[in-house]
């Protein structure tokens, strides 16, 4: 078969989709991506031709920003109903389209493979008779962020000659769901598939682990702090570098690019500061991990049973850090929670109550027995004879 996979450029895009493109190569079919050009040297080197289509992700939120008056006035809870419809749908789609339609007629593929926040691929498949996979990278999508997604996307799908699906089209043919049943049911339906999300090595992450890394978390516990790799400046360091300065603990923290140091105020002795560190050599020491819940960082701490700290900055963190909480694997932080007392309180509860890491470590063992996902192999390569 020949498959197209489609995705936006971010990491946390493109890392969810790897895994089943490498068991569709595996399984000797030719896959071919289609992202963003900032994206593509990372998709090439993850061993897939690739072929730029699409806008990228700072273009695409200056543009959000400039044609969405009050955006940023709203409640960061609110935001992603607006985001997700016009960063993905209103703004990025009608130009992927235009990109993907070469790569649709070089490529012919047999079937379409896309990252659920790409919302061109769908009904370009659909208009051709191409069955399609979505693949999604965290929880369910609300149902009124997916509602504001169809008025943004309708006229999208009408330059294609089809009707807009009443859910995008997302459950058309399948819909891969990455998150374990503690952090919420996936999408009811037959076409559901729930996987074991893998992780996948960015850059650099076959080195041998850096030297300083071997005396931390040995007498005392180990905090990993990191907010991704996109989040940059609007990441919520705040009181946090001074506040575990006082505490008893090693600590790990990455900023990701274009942080400059001074943003993190006077980093104490114990706060070891890098702009990225290969997250497996850091969470085989994690006592506990402080993030953002982004999707990646989330499922990674939760694959080792590591109870965390949320504090959610925008897009689906605010979702996924509820789906932990709920769970009872970790705790969340709203934005205004976050000063001296608030952070040391529930750090320390992470470190001194058991709960916490017996419920992640439950998490943990419910995640590690869903389907690996070369077992989708057989139900996409069904797809083309239906």
């Amino acid at each position: 078969m020949r498959i197209l996979v489609t995705s936006t450029p971010g990491a946390g895009h493109v890392h969810p989709i790897v895994p089943i493109a490498r068991a569709l190569t595996d399984s000797g079919h030719e896959v071919v991506w289609a992202t963003a050009e900032e994206g593509c040297a990372r998709v090439a080197a993850l061993g897939f031709d690739v072929a730029p289509a699409g806008m990228g992700s700072r273009a695409r939120m200056r543009q959000l920003l400039a044609t969405t008056p009050g955006f940023m006035d709203l409640a960061p809870r609110s935001r992603r109903a607006v985001a997700f419809g016009g960063l993905f749908g209103r703004i990025a789609a009608p130009v992927m389209r235009d990109d993907l339609v070469a790569v649709f007629d070089d490529v012919r593929p047999d079937v379409v493979v896309h990252d659920i926040a790409e919302l061109a691929a769908t009904p370009m498949a659909v208009a051709r008779g191409i069955p399609h996979v979505t693949v999604a990278f965290s929880g369910v999508i609300p149902t009124g962020t997916v509602d504001h997604a169809l008025d943004e996307v309708a006229p999208l799908w009408a330059a294609e000659g089809v009707d807009v699906a009443a859910d995008l089209g997302f459950a058309d043919h399948l819909y891969v769901h990455p998150f374990p049943g503690a952090f919420g049911a996936p999408p009811p339906g037959p076409t559901t598939r729930s996987i074991r999300p893998l992780h996948v090595d960015g850059a650099g992450d076959q080195d041998p682990p850096p030297d300083w890394i071997a005396a931390l978390g040995q007498d005392r516990p180990l905090l990993y702090v990191t907010f991704g790799t996109e989040l940059g400046p609007r990441a919520p360091w705040g009181d946090l570098p001074a506040t575990l300065g006082e505490l008893d603990v090693d600590v790990v923290a990455t900023t990701g690019s274009g942080v400059p140091r001074e943003t993190l105020g006077v980093v104490p002795p114990n706060v070891h500061v890098e702009e990225y560190v290969a997250q497996r050599f850091v969470l085989d020491r994690a006592a506990v991990v402080v993030s953002h819940a982004g999707a990646g960082t989330l499922l990674a701490a939760t694959g080792r049973g590591i109870p965390q700290l949320c504090l959610p900055v925008a897009a689906d963190q605010f979702e996924n850090a509820d789906a932990v909480a709920r769970a009872g694997a970790g705790l969340v932080l709203e934005p205004d929670e976050r000063g001296p007392a608030d952070l040391t309180t529930a750090i320390t509860r992470l470190l001194g109550e058991p709960t916490w890491r017996d419920r992640a470590a439950a998490v943990a063992a419910e995640m590690e027995a869903l389907p690996h996902p070369r077992e989708l192999v057989p139900e996409i390569e069904a797809l083309t004879s239906t």
